[in-house]
């Protein structure tokens, strides 16, 4: 298939497969998730399953619309119980995507992290892997790691570029191009991270981790601005033309994300990898834009 380069697109091409994905909301009696899961059913990409107290879930919000075969009401009014309900309707089969509703992130994250109940395989390791559209940029952009592992060490960050990589064949990127991101391209060996760099550069170099690019450091300016770079004579493979970023610590993706979200109009989706089933875990500040860019990147990888 040709590359999906927008979240628009991203749309479209579920629609087009026609086969909705099975979402479990642990406690959806917030309005923003709501909606965002409304929009998906309506839009054709889910089956959703509301779990919750069946008092605040049927909201006016959804008696705008008519009633629909594709979304369930579940009554579980214990927040803790209808979370665990979710959980294990991912872990037995019954859903294929989990999202947070009004659930505190670490009650969400315990369940999942649970040994015998959840949903984290055995030495995987749990990141976040978020794409986001930004205007003045040519395509979607990949990045990770805004949210869970503060200072990822080396089988950490190898593992968030293989899920990144992963996600990336998926939307159609034959071959990525990753950049490693640094305040420069100068490496630095006094920087606790640097040598991360260098050792994911020699693995890459041996063919481990696929048909892809990899290159850093490299700063923003030189990951994803071709002019930028070509002034500072800069020779990488992936200038100005980056699908995913790596962030040194998730203070700096977080930054970013929230920084061109702001002030750059971008659109953001996300989710948690290294899961069974994928995991949309958002921001009660999130949009419901953000939140539905969330649903679909789950669906194209569930």
């Amino acid at each position: 298939m040709a590359s999906i380069s927008s979240f628009a697109e991203l749309t479209a091409h579920l629609q087009s497969v026609n086969c909705r994905k099975r979402i479990a909301v642990a406690n959806a009696v917030d309005s923003h998730t709501l909606e965002a899961v409304l929009m998906a059913v309506e839009k054709g990409i889910v089956e959703a399953f509301l779990i919750g107290d069946v008092a605040s879930i049927e909201s006016p919000l959804l008696f705008e619309h008519n009633p629909s075969p594709f979304i369930h009401i579940i009554d579980v009014p214990d927040v803790l119980e209808a979370t665990l309900e979710a959980v294990r309707m991912v872990k037995c089969g019954e859903a294929d995507i989990l999202m947070k509703g009004l659930v505190n992130t670490d009650v969400l994250l315990r369940a999942i992290l649970d040994k015998d109940k959840g949903l984290l395989p055995p030495g995987n390791v749990l990141t976040y892997n978020a794409a986001i559209e930004i205007p003045k940029y040519h395509k979607l952009l990949f990045f990770s790691d805004p949210a869970v592992i503060p200072s990822p060490n080396l089988m950490q960050r190898t593992e968030m570029i293989k899920y990144a990589i992963s996600t990336a064949y998926k939307y159609g990127i034959e071959k990525p191009k990753v950049a490693l991101i640094h305040a420069t391209e100068v490496v630095n060996p006094k920087i606790n991270y640097m040598q991360d760099y260098m050792d994911i550069m020699e693995q890459w170099r041996k063919g481990e981790f696929g048909n892809v690019i990899i290159d850093g450091p490299l700063d923003i300016f030189l990951a994803l601005d071709t002019e930028r770079g070509l002034i500072k004579n800069v020779p990488s493979p992936v200038l100005g033309d980056a699908d995913i970023l790596i962030f040194p610590n998730f203070e700096s993706a977080n930054c970013f994300y929230k920084g061109v979200s702001l002030f750059g109009d971008a659109e953001m989706g996300g989710l948690l990898q290294g899961t069974e089933k994928p995991v949309v875990l958002t921001s009660r500040s999130e949009s419901v834009h953000s939140k539905f860019y969330s649903i679909a990147m789950a669906c194209i990888l569930a």
